[in-house]
């Protein structure tokens, strides 16, 4: 069998080579196909070895045809393992079966939300036609610069005007690594792949920047007096301030406060009992000035919950635009409380000349120098850090916070270990002072007096 007669070939023509037995090739529709017959187990086999073209040739596919006829005399069956690998379950299924099977009956509504965005944004786009069984190290490689990168050809599904390219970065890459990790460990559980041969192993994943910003005493202080003002004159939703006053205080999780029903909320016990969070059933305590945020709000007819939304049986959703308003207020009054700074020195200025304290916008657009971030770049998620650092700083232990935030990892609660040794060193740092001051011969402070000899029995 040569090139010039597989070139002259006619419709639905066979051609046989010589040289590899059931070795040929068929014309079909206008291609040339080659292909292998062979008998395994009684029954004959046919397989198709590749279309004539590039990167089939002649001889290319002579020797594979060769190679898999040493296959088969090994006692192997080639056509059955590419009907099997037609009908093997691909990343795709893997997908559907995760959230059916394993995410909606174990995973908050939110943590499956998130992952159905992943799957649809990420991983379906880049991965869903590989079969599970085959997917290695270096496709998981690919995959993770590939979402770096935003190379997903997945679009958003929102805006009337047509939806941006998803973004990748290294955080949500991390995020999609944890998500395929969990998929492919269930894979080898439901018998998809072998055991022990998860790939995302040996992945590595990208350092993120730990975003840890945590509120100063003069900040609170600017916070709670533009809490004030908005609820004297009215302008904000009383129970978005009320939801974020009780972030603050309590510092739960906004999906918790958000979601929280009156019928959770125990005054007596001064507790609110929440049957699921994100580390499981979880009891928030009250503090007394929790507990008269709580007391002031009104009781909608007709709605379970505590932070009531615009809609009828509803609560709120967003925070957003309520924080950023707070922060810019509260901005404002944290440059006025430092009146020597160039900050302090305009909007002292621009409430004399208004006869009233100045907006955030007012100062923005009289300064001309950079005005300092101030509030302006908090998070809301920073009034829960911001909780837990006073209570380090007040030298709670470790695990008494993270038990008051339901951390569920001890390690998780390690990030105000350094903020827990404070008092500590304040103290270290005292002591070794006044030993220092004594053994130079100074005074000590009176009532202070650090006693290097025990004194003598009376």
């Amino acid at each position: 069998m040569s090139q010039r007669q597989i070139d002259a070939m006619q419709p639905s023509e066979t051609l046989w080579d010589a040289d590899v037995s059931g070795f040929g090739c068929r014309r079909q529709a206008g291609s040339r196909v080659y292909v292998l017959k062979y008998r395994k187990g009684g029954r004959q086999r046919w397989l198709t070895v590749g279309k004539h073209g590039s990167p089939w040739t002649v001889e290319t596919a002579r020797r594979e045809a060769k190679r898999l006829l040493g296959l088969v005399a090994g006692g192997a069956d080639p056509a059955a393992f590419k009907a099997a690998e037609r009908t093997a379950p691909t990343v795709a299924d893997l997908c559907e079966r995760f959230l059916g099977d394993y995410a909606r009956e174990h995973k908050r509504p939110s943590s499956v939300a998130t992952d159905e965005r992943n799957i649809r944004n990420h991983v379906i786009p880049l991965l869903e036609h590989l079969a599970v069984a085959a997917v290695s190290v270096a496709d998981i490689d690919r995959f993770k610069r590939a979402v770096r990168d935003g190379r997903s050809t997945a679009k958003r599904e929102r805006g009337p005007r047509g939806a941006p390219p998803v973004k990748g970065g290294p955080g949500v890459t991390n995020r999609c690594l944890a998500l395929l990790s969990k998929m492919l460990n269930l894979a080898e559980r439901w018998g998809w792949r072998p055991g022990s041969s998860n790939p995302t192993r040996h992945i590595e994943r990208y350092a993120e920047r730990k975003i840890e910003r945590f509120f100063s005493g003069a900040e609170l202080a600017a916070l709670g007096a533009a809490f004030t003002e908005t609820e004297r004159h009215n302008t904000e939703n009383p129970f978005a301030i009320a939801a974020i006053r009780l972030l603050v205080l309590t510092g739960a999780r906004l999906g918790e406060v958000l979601s929280v029903r009156w019928e959770y909320v125990n005054l007596a016990d001064a507790a609110m009992r929440l049957p699921t969070s994100k580390t499981g059933a979880k009891s928030i305590y009250l503090s007394p000035p929790a507990l008269e945020v709580l007391t002031s709000l009104p009781r909608l007819d007709g709605n379970p919950f505590v932070i009531a939304g615009n809609r009828e049986g509803t609560h709120l959703v967003n925070l957003q635009k309520t924080w950023r308003r707070l922060c810019r207020v509260a901005t404002v009054k944290l440059w006025l409380r430092d009146a020597a700074s160039p900050a302090g020195r305009l909007a002292t200025r621009l409430a004399l000349e208004l006869g009233r304290e100045p907006t955030y916008a007012e100062c923005v657009s009289a300064a001309d120098f950079p005005l300092p971030v101030g509030l302006t770049d908090a998070r809301i998620h920073d009034l829960r850090h911001s909780h837990a650092s006073v209570g380090a700083a007040a030298g709670l232990s470790l695990p008494v916070i993270g038990a008051l935030l339901g951390h569920s990892q001890p390690a998780t609660t390690a990030r105000y270990a350094h903020l827990a040794a404070d008092p500590l060193r304040a103290a270290s740092d005292l002591i070794a002072s006044r030993i220092a001051a004594a053994m130079q011969g100074k005074p000590a402070d009176a009532g202070n007096v650090v006693a290097l000899k025990p004194k003598a029995p009376a």
